[in-house]
């Protein structure tokens, strides 16, 4: 099971969704047409279509996380396009969306058709933003996924036109980055400067082909403290240069300006899809072995897993008897289910009480309890390509209901006080009876009213007037602690006289 850290949400009783049959057992379901709305954890989980037009759960793509140094992330995972840091707003766009059996990773990618000869999506930047302009270019990263149809000249993924004044001089610049010779290429034109003060064009351009139709990751990173532009291709580096004086590795790094605010356009003339655009304002680090292998990976090879609110049974002999889920499994897919239970679940961990593997089906055994959970685990293929999906679960179980009260309760006046007698409840985990009694109908307020008289049959009430009408009722309960009191018996009145 995987370790997963997490703070537990606040716990909530419900019975909307608990149906009795007339055999005594209840159901707890998730999914299905009850939905998703009862789970209280999840880790790598998302919705997704699921049998007879009912959501069902999957594993989320494992894409990007926003954090306070990425300045633009487009995911592509709606028909309408909305940038998620609010750095850009969209000014137009011809891009056609593509549902998640086409992206790469997500809900959705973005599809650029080869007969629109414009861009496909107009950005235009807010202040502050990487290409907002009129500050230095700093440290960046600019990555995004490609899958063109055709590998042709002249097809833009980004550019972006600019210009600056120095010394009463107008100064054009631009970044691009597009396919040349089926190969990625990126063009920086006036960003740095020499040391005399005049515009420099840099570029790099990939040594590894393009192959129409395939995903292929690009990453152009930028560090600013020792001027090493590095871009790379599915993780692999394709190509590096020094902006330094001298374009080596020690020497003095040139300075960079961006221009004034201009937009940013993307997919121009380009042909095919385009997924998961981001700019961060920083380095990267090149990746790890396995940082390199889990790139391709549209699923967390670790998995995900998720976890039902805790299940209040209404009695501490309840007891669970069958796990029932409807779940597709892709061949290398899996997906494992869990059971706990429990009598307090504020002392519930991530860990205590143990989790129990339960098959589908199968008869659940020793699972007893007042309080249940349910927990899954689910599992991608080998390639990270596939997921399982889970339609619905239903949780069968024996509900300790409260114990029934005497079917008869007797009361034999005495001096002084009252002999009360009553026939055992028929539920067999009776652990005693509480009597109660006062001086008016359905009202047992006497002093010394609850009575905790034990595992008895009779009893005798002391200190009580005679001649004066009291009543009484018995309940069970079925703890040790005497907390779990089942309804009232049946009321008997008698009035104390001397024998």
């Amino acid at each position: 099971m995987m370790c997963i850290k997490k703070i537990f949400a606040a716990l909530f009783f419900f019975s909307s969704i608990l149906t009795a049959s007339f055999t005594g057992n209840a159901v707890f379901e998730l999914g299905g047409k009850n939905g998703w709305g009862m789970l209280q954890y999840t880790e790598n989980i998302q919705m997704c279509p699921g049998k007879y037009g009912n959501p069902g759960i999957s594993l989320s793509s494992s894409v990007p996380k926003i954090t306070q140094e990425t300045d633009l992330y487009l995911n592509f995972d709606s028909p309408s396009i909305v940038e998620e840091t609010s750095s850009y707003t969209v000014a137009s766009s011809s891009m056609r969306f593509a549902g998640a059996e086409q992206a790469k990773l997500g809900a959705g990618a973005a599809m650029c058709s080869p007969h629109v000869k414009t861009a496909g999506l107009v950005l235009k930047p807010q202040k502050g933003s990487f290409f907002g302009g009129e500050s230095s270019a700093g440290s960046f990263t600019i990555e995004f996924w490609i899958a063109p149809s055709v590998t042709e000249n002249g097809s833009i993924i980004l550019q972006w036109y600019s210009s600056y004044f120095e010394r009463e001089r107008l100064t054009d610049q631009h970044i691009i980055a597009q396919i040349i010779q089926n190969k990625l290429q990126w063009d920086f034109f006036n960003i740095w400067q020499d040391k005399y003060n005049n515009g420099i064009s840099i570029q790099l351009r990939g040594r590894t082909n393009l192959i129409p139709s395939k995903w292929s990751h690009h990453l152009i990173t930028y560090d600013e403290e020792i001027g090493l532009l590095e871009y790379r291709m599915n993780g692999h580096t394709e190509n590096i240069v020094y902006i330094t004086e001298n374009g080596r590795e020690s020497d003095a790094v040139l300075l960079s300006k961006m221009g004034h605010a201009a937009d940013l356009s993307i997919g121009v003339q380009y042909s095919g899809m385009l997924d998961e655009m981001k700019i961060t304002k920083r380095f990267v680090e090149p990746p790890t072995f396995a940082e390199q292998t889990a790139l391709f990976d549209r699923y967390h090879l670790n998995g995900g897993r998720f976890e039902s609110l805790i299940i209040d049974a209404g009695g501490s002999l309840s007891e669970a008897k069958r796990l029932t889920v409807s779940a597709d499994t892709p061949v290398q897919t899996d997906a494992v289910f869990f059971i706990r239970s429990g009598e307090n679940r504020y002392t519930w961990t991530d860990t205590e009480p143990a989790w129990k593997p339960i098959r589908s089906g199968q008869t659940i055994t020793g699972m007893q309890g007042r309080f249940f959970q349910i927990a899954g685990n689910l599992y991608p293929d080998a390639e990270g390509q596939k997921t399982p999906i889970v339609h619905s679960i239903s949780l069968e179980y024996e509900k300790d209901s409260e114990p029934l009260p005497p079917a008869r309760l007797f009361a034999v006046p005495k001096d002084g006080g009252i002999e009360l007698s009553w026939t055992p409840s028929i539920d067999f985990d009776v652990k005693g009876y509480m009597v109660y009694y006062g001086e008016r109908r359905g009202e047992y307020f006497s002093a010394g009213s609850p009575l905790n008289v034990g595992k008895v049959l009779s009893y005798r009430i002391p200190n009580l007037h005679n001649g004066k009408i009291y009543f009484f009722a018995v309940a069970a309960y079925d703890d040790e602690a005497g907390t779990r009191v089942g309804t009232f018996s049946q009321e008997v009145w008698a009035r104390p006289r001397k024998e």
